[in-house]
């Protein structure tokens, strides 16, 4: 793959794993499933295939010191900073600009700094067949092989093979599906062809942007004036001027869901995205409770506890989420994890960034 680069998306706030997850160390940037982070962990799995010179990260300011600690290898040119969230379209156009002053002839894989793939080889494979795809121009996303009904993630109807010399089948999109409901869900499963929409996508660096001049000119726009600036002393000014004008949108509304030339690769990778602490233990604990240190459960099932360095006791409980860190205790069930955005709501009315 000569022409691959790969882009670490690596903004958000995590605000579903809080209170590990905060502003200052969001969930990318934590060791939630290993030894390494899940930012780490994302650069690993490519980095046999995709040399250091050609991987790219996109991030805010705050985390400029935490992702040259994590990836000392980055090079710093390699690193984009998004001056403050407006969608992850403006910041994936913010990088692809920067990566066509590198190569304009490049293929890009669009990587979230968050996700879990615990099928290497499978997704080397996947990405060789999304490759193929995009040389012919084509938008290509990874389509995952549904394991559950989950209204919670968004679906991709695939339509018929593609002409694709790729080791894996490539297919034609039909349409995005965003986060049904669980009956409709249940129902385009069993009728085969669904796949949830992983957000992971491979494009030629030129085909998404002017696909960015066709559905996103004032963002284009943007960036056609930042791209003039681009290794000058005036790149920050002009982007503080600019940024404003882009549009806040996501890459998926923007673009990709009104493109025509598309397409998605099925894998079946093992891929997780760990949004929320019921996700996180389904993941590290497929029977019985599970703590992140030592533990003794009696007559307790279901239960995900993190609490480092403590001894923890479960009795006659079950399916609750408990995670201590040194200033917050959260208590929840498995079942309303999710809802622990409310209690980040609640703290910023009350601005208590301390907790935040």
């Amino acid at each position: 793959m000569p022409r691959l680069y790969a882009l670490v998306l690596s903004g958000g706030a995590g605000t579903r794993l809080w209170p590990l997850s905060r502003q200052g160390r969001p969930k990318q940037f934590l060791e939630l499933t290993g030894s390494r982070t899940m930012l780490q962990e994302t650069v690993d799995r490519v980095a046999d295939f995709i040399p250091n010179e050609r991987i790219f990260v996109v991030a805010p300011p705050e985390h400029r010191a935490l992702i040259h600690e994590q990836l000392p290898e980055l090079r710093a040119d390699h690193l984009v900073i998004e001056p403050y969230p407006r969608g992850n379209a403006a910041a994936i156009g913010l990088a692809m600009a920067v990566l066509h002053g590198f190569d304009p002839e490049a293929v890009v894989a669009v990587l979230p700094a968050d996700h879990l793939i615990q099928k290497r080889d499978a997704f080397r494979s996947v990405l060789i067949a999304a490759t193929a795809a995009a040389e012919q121009g084509r938008l290509v996303t990874l389509g995952i092989e549904p394991t559950r009904a989950d209204g919670g993630l968004g679906y991709i109807h695939a339509g018929a093979v593609l002409a694709v010399d790729a080791p894996v089948p490539v297919r034609e999109v039909l349409r995005f599906i965003e986060k049904p409901a669980v009956p409709e869900a249940e129902r385009m499963i069993a009728a085969g062809g669904h796949y949830w929409n992983a957000g992971i996508f491979v494009w030629r660096v030129a085909t998404i942007l002017a696909l960015y001049r066709q559905f996103l000119p004032k963002t284009a726009a943007a960036l056609d004036l930042l791209g003039a600036a681009a290794g000058s002393e005036r790149y920050e000014t002009v982007l503080s001027e600019v940024w404003e004008q882009t549009d806040r949108t996501t890459i998926d509304y923007g673009i990709v869901e009104k493109a025509t030339d598309r397409a998605v690769v099925p894998a079946d990778i093992g891929w997780e995205d760990i949004g929320s602490w019921s996700r996180l233990a389904d993941v590290v604990a497929s029977s019985g409770s599970w703590a992140q240190a030592e533990q003794y459960a009696v007559e307790a099932p279901g239960n995900f506890v993190w609490a480092p360095g403590k001894a923890v006791a479960l009795i006659g409980v079950s399916d609750l989420i408990v995670v201590d860190t040194a200033d917050v205790l959260l208590i929840t069930t498995r079942d309303r994890a999710e809802e622990v955005r409310t209690v980040v709501d609640r703290l910023r009315r009350e601005e208590r960034p301390d907790l935040l």
